[in-house]
């Protein structure tokens, strides 16, 4: 029997009801969800699941626009940490010209608010499955 890796992501977000609904999106699709109210709440969150498991979070989704700690700030300071740089983002934000602000930082993907669901859960599990099968731990995620 083969056992499918847990797939973890970091939800970055700092409006709660919006958290809460990508939470709740994420959650029943079957995708365990650790919270983080801006970049520098995420640093520490990132520390703390590194503690159990050093391939989580497999993925971070990330709002653009956050107070004390952007989108982009958190995203530039991950790329110069080696330790988690390899991690997927998808950025998420009401931007409207997000995607060319975006470039520069890289991210897995890029989706627009208010995202839809379906997209959502399939962009988060393809970027958790590239993350899992670059560091050996892949399969199918179902």
């Amino acid at each position: 029997m083969t056992v499918l890796p847990v797939l973890h992501v970091l939800l970055v977000e700092d409006d709660d009801d919006t958290r809460e609904v990508l939470r709740f999106i994420l959650e029943s699709d079957g995708i365990a969800v650790t919270q983080a109210q801006d970049g520098l709440d995420a640093f520490a969150r990132i520390l703390e699941l590194r503690e159990h498991d050093p391939t989580s979070p497999s993925a971070i989704i990330l709002d653009y626009m956050m107070p004390r700690c952007s989108g982009a700030q958190f995203r530039e300071r991950q790329l110069a940490s080696p330790g988690i740089a390899d991690v997927p983002v998808v950025l998420v934000s009401a931007v409207s010209d997000l995607p060319q602000r975006a470039a520069v930082l890289h991210p897995f993907a890029v989706l627009q608010k208010p995202v839809d669901p379906e997209d959502l859960t399939a962009v988060v599990r393809r970027a958790c499955e590239t993350y899992l099968n670059a560091r050996g731990r892949g399969g199918a995620v179902g």
